[in-house]
């Protein structure tokens, strides 16, 4: 957490070279506050949000203002929402969400509705799209001068699962203006992202073609307490990871029976971004890891707390190894899991702390 020259409370990204990044932010903020009891520096970071919203969209990289921000991330909003349910979850300031908060949201969701920039819009069957076939518009990227390494134009599995969970807080709030779409988005979710033969959900719909690559975006909608899946389903999502994406160091973005999959962060510029995204291991998606191995484990959560607490663990030795106190961003696939990019990372703090909290309460 920091301050801007203005005073605004945020969060930045990432050490040594990252500032304040919207979707890192919104990912960090409910475990590097809600999970440490500091309800109210999550509230400030909400707050100083609300400025910054324009069209429906919050900045991927913040400036001092709205005017010098850049809007070029479609979940930026989506994530800020899913803070805001997570705030509000924990027993957050009722009147700030009743006032401030919750009218954001419906804003967002009505821009989202309505069609907005980055070709963000709802589809026929309220699923919501966007990006372009040149931009990926998701937190997959990373591009070279051949264009985007990780293409998720269209519908991204994780992006209709935040939808899903702004919608289903809405309806929670207003059922007449917000359930129909809500329940809308769930069916058309489960029927185009469900693969009923792998039990686990594909990647991306685009142009009416599965994208079936083994991906951790499922876990978004696995580990969501607003999701159109039920626990068997999400069970399927937590087996699928477990068997194919979880490592020592975080989950790894591409299953290693694909393809296109690389192993190693390393090289040039060119060669780490083609590797970011497509097998490379990042330890923020431990917490939605988690989060879903519990929703997925009612009736033996104890037992799977116990297991999660264990590998959460293995993290430890990473505390003093590249950056004291804190988590590389990164990890190579394969052995030996070489850390790379940032020292520091606030998403990869705020989920594993998120993740420990889980834990904890689910060993209560």
């Amino acid at each position: 957490l920091y301050r801007d020259a203005g005073g605004r409370l945020g969060v930045l990204a990432g050490f040594p070279w990252f500032g304040e990044w919207g979707r890192d932010v919104f990912v960090a903020l409910p475990g590097l506050t809600l999970a440490r009891g500091r309800s109210d520096l999550c509230a400030e970071v909400l707050r100083g949000a609300l400025p910054f919203l324009r069209r429906g969209l919050l900045p991927n990289v913040y400036g001092a203002a709205a005017a010098d921000s850049h809007y070029d991330s479609c979940d930026a909003a989506l994530w800020f929402a899913l803070a805001v349910q997570r705030f509000a979850d924990a027993g957050g300031d009722a009147e700030l969400v009743a006032r401030e908060l919750a009218p954001a949201l419906a804003a967002i969701a009505h821009a989202y509705l309505e069609g907005t920039d980055l070709g963000v819009g709802v589809d026929a069957e309220g699923l919501l799209r966007a990006g372009r076939d040149d931009l990926n518009a998701t937190w997959m990227d990373a591009r070279t001068a051949a264009g985007p390494v990780t293409p998720r134009a269209g519908l991204a599995g994780e992006i209709q699962a935040l939808w899903f969970a702004l919608l289903a807080f809405l309806a929670e709030r207003d059922p007449t203006a917000w359930q129909a779409p809500r329940d809308r988005c769930g069916k058309a979710f489960v029927r185009s992202f469900w693969l009923a033969d792998e039990a686990r959900l594909a990647d991306r719909v685009h142009a009416g073609v599965v994208d079936a690559s083994v991906r951790p975006n499922m876990l978004v909608a696995a580990a969501l307490p607003r999701s159109p899946l039920g626990a068997a389903q999400r069970a399927g999502c937590v087996a699928c990871a477990d068997a194919e994406l979880v490592v020592p160091c975080g989950l790894r973005t591409l299953s290693p029976r694909d393809p296109a999959y690389r192993g190693r962060y390393d090289g040039n510029q060119e060669q780490r971004d083609l590797a970011y995204h497509q097998g490379t291991a990042w330890p923020w998606l431990a917490g939605f890891y988690v989060d879903a191995a519990l929703q997925a484990a009612p009736r033996s959560r104890r037992r799977t707390a116990a297991r999660l607490r264990a590998w959460l663990v293995g993290f430890a030795p990473e505390l003093d190894r590249a950056g004291l106190g804190h988590v590389s961003e990164v990890f190579d696939g394969d052995e030996p899991r070489r850390p790379g990019g940032t020292f520091a990372q606030a998403w990869n703090t705020g989920e594993l702390l998120r993740a420990l909290a889980l834990v904890t309460e689910a060993q209560a």
